[in-house]
């Protein structure tokens, strides 16, 4: 997500309760009722615009997980490559590679 989509975003849900108020305000004399739609109608917005941000944030985090867990894998591959095939520290990081699913960080994620 870029940023100005997350900050249109915002923007749009406060004037849409911009304009929800406005109406309230004219449609509703008493002015309990017009804070009841008011409230209800930021409470709806509110929390669809936090989910939306709240998803992307996850989504994000998602991303930086796997890109860690690829370097690491990387990282692996190259000591693996580098070492004396018989060394005990080859033996090791051969292990860790065959054992480590390619997806583990996306399975641990559904759980």
């Amino acid at each position: 997500m870029d940023k100005p989509f997350g900050f249109w975003t915002a923007v749009g849900g406060l004037g849409v309760l911009a304009l929800i108020t406005l109406v309230a305000i004219f449609r509703y004399p008493s002015t309990a009722d017009a804070t009841d739609v008011i409230t209800a109608a930021g409470a709806v917005i509110g929390t669809v615009i936090g989910a939306f941000f709240g998803v992307q944030t996850g989504a994000a985090g998602r991303a930086k997980a796997e890109e860690g867990k690829d370097q690491a894998m990387a990282a692996l591959v190259r000591v693996a490559a580098l070492s004396d095939s018989g060394s005990p520290a080859a033996r090791a990081a051969r292990e860790a590679f065959e054992e480590t699913p390619t997806s583990a960080v996306g399975d641990k994620a559904g759980e």
